[in-house]
């Protein structure tokens, strides 16, 4: 009974140790003429570097190694003195495989145990070279458009020339994929193929851009990206296939981009790395973005995708943070009637925002205390001043709470235009229209709805431009 008590243990000893086993990956470099004591090794993840480890290098014969536990599947770099060296490919955490060459000249890169990193070195010096010419024709562009002024017969050439370069590497990466269809690297190529839609859709139909092609290229885009395999995210051009898709195949609108934003995720599962990669890419791009309508696209964002329930990758304080900024984005948001503004003028005469009439008004906020603002209102008021033919009218709203030099300032000015400003100083209407980093400028319709806000000074000439048409 005892040597059976033994054995159970043994057994359970030895099956807690196989379950709890970390797999290590081994990656041995030797670099001729490396002149650096230590170096990193990355990972490149959704777009980022993300380091995974910094060795040490034997700087007699430029040896170094990577052992580590459970990496990724991915495209790795070797970086040394703040420069990237060259990338290499892992596809598993328990590879093991040898990397030399010179440093002088990495087309001699050599590695020994892993036929996938060998492709992946012959397509990269393949595609590096035909790069370099498509870098060389571009700066002989650029240098033959100046002397010709843009004479079309003389870049034609040119022009087909690179064309025809970008096409060969597209034949390489084809050939790739077809040759190497189980490598880590030919999927990831293969996720970002460009899809070709049956030759009885034209992509410019009368010299504009057919919506039938626009509508089957929405609807296919993601034919190649498997969202299940999350390796495909593990390079450092999938995130520009995503950006893609956005900035080509969706209508410019809030109402658009929510609507394909929604559409997208639902192919990913929830929670996944994809999934994690689009929320958050989504949240930068839009929570601070001054384009028309980006705050309805973070708040639908905040309201849809940021809740605590939803999103276990972010911290509470991150979520708290987006949810507050969502809630002070509701009352000014794009395309709703902006918040009642009522206030006297240096006279003392009450003025209603709402009830002047225009067919455009613009709002700035400024503050006489505030330097730039002193800075930049001569070429906002000379904007108004070259725009109100057209119809437009403006209120400046001061944010200083001295009522009475406001009063003072004002008079010096002798602005044409509308200024008020509180004189209790209490200043609600600051956290209504989210008055920080003055001046801040928002354009109204005749309806007081919003159609731009926080528009930048140096901005303001062409945003005015494309509503006063």
């Amino acid at each position: 009974m005892r040597n059976v008590f033994l054995w159970c243990l043994s057994v359970l000893f030895c099956s807690s140790t196989f379950l709890f086993a970390q797999q290590t990956a081994r990656v041995d470099f030797r670099l001729d003429g490396l002149q650096a004591s230590s170096v990193q090794i990355g990972l490149y993840s959704a777009g980022k570097t993300n380091r995974i480890d910094s060795v040490a290098v034997d700087m007699n014969t430029g040896a170094f190694s990577l052992s580590k536990s459970e990496l990724q599947p991915g495209v790795y770099f070797v970086a040394a003195n703040r420069n990237r060296l060259f990338d290499f490919i892992l596809t598993g955490p328990s590879d093991s495989f040898s990397i030399q060459g010179d440093l002088s000249d990495l087309t001699t890169l050599k590695v020994e145990n892993s036929p996938e990193n060998e492709a992946y070195f012959k397509f990269e010096r393949q595609r590096q070279s035909i790069e370099a010419k498509i870098i060389a024709r571009q700066s002989m562009y650029e240098m033959v458009s100046q002397a010709t002024n843009n004479d079309p017969k003389v870049m034609e050439p040119i022009e087909k020339e690179i064309d025809a370069y970008y096409s060969s590497i597209d034949s390489m990466a084809r050939a790739f994929i077809r040759q190497n269809p189980g490598h880590l690297y030919a999927r990831m190529l293969q996720s970002v193929r460009p899809l070709y839609p049956p030759k009885n859709i034209k992509s410019v139909l009368n010299g504009k851009v057919n919506p039938v092609y626009q509508r089957w290229m929405r609807s296919h885009y993601w034919d190649y990206t498997d969202f299940r395999d999350e390796s495909l995210l593990n390079n450092s051009f999938w995130p520009v296939f995503f950006d893609n898709y956005f900035d080509r195949f969706v209508a410019p609108t809030p109402d658009s981009i929510t609507s394909a934003l929604d559409e997208v995720l639902t192919k990913m599962p929830t929670n996944g790395a994809f999934y994690r990669f689009a929320v958050l890419r989504f949240m930068q791009n839009f929570e601070l973005s001054d384009a028309p309508g980006a705050d309805i696209i973070f708040v639908h964002l905040a309201d849809n995708y940021l809740k605590i329930n939803q999103t276990p990758w972010l911290d509470i304080a991150t979520l708290s943070r987006l949810e507050y900024k969502a809630n002070a984005f509701r009352p000014v948001l794009t395309g709703k009637v902006a918040p009642t503004l009522t206030l006297p003028d240096e006279t003392g005469r009450s003025i209603q925002l709402d009830t002047i009439s225009a067919p455009l008004t613009m709002l700035i906020f400024y503050s006489p205390l505030c330097s730039h603002c002193m800075e930049v209102m001569p070429d906002i008021y000379q904007t108004w001043l070259d725009a109100r033919v057209f119809g437009l009218q403006a209120v400046a709203v001061s944010t200083d709470n001295q009522y009475r030099n406001w009063q003072q300032f004002i008079r010096q000015q002798n602005w044409a235009w509308y200024d008020v400003a509180d004189p209790r100083g209490e200043n609600t209407f600051e956290k209504q229209y989210l008055t920080n980093n003055l001046p801040v400028i928002y354009l109204l319709d005749k309806n007081k709805r919003i159609l731009r806000k926080r528009i930048k000074p140096e901005a303001l000439r062409d945003v005015l431009k494309i509503y006063l048409k």
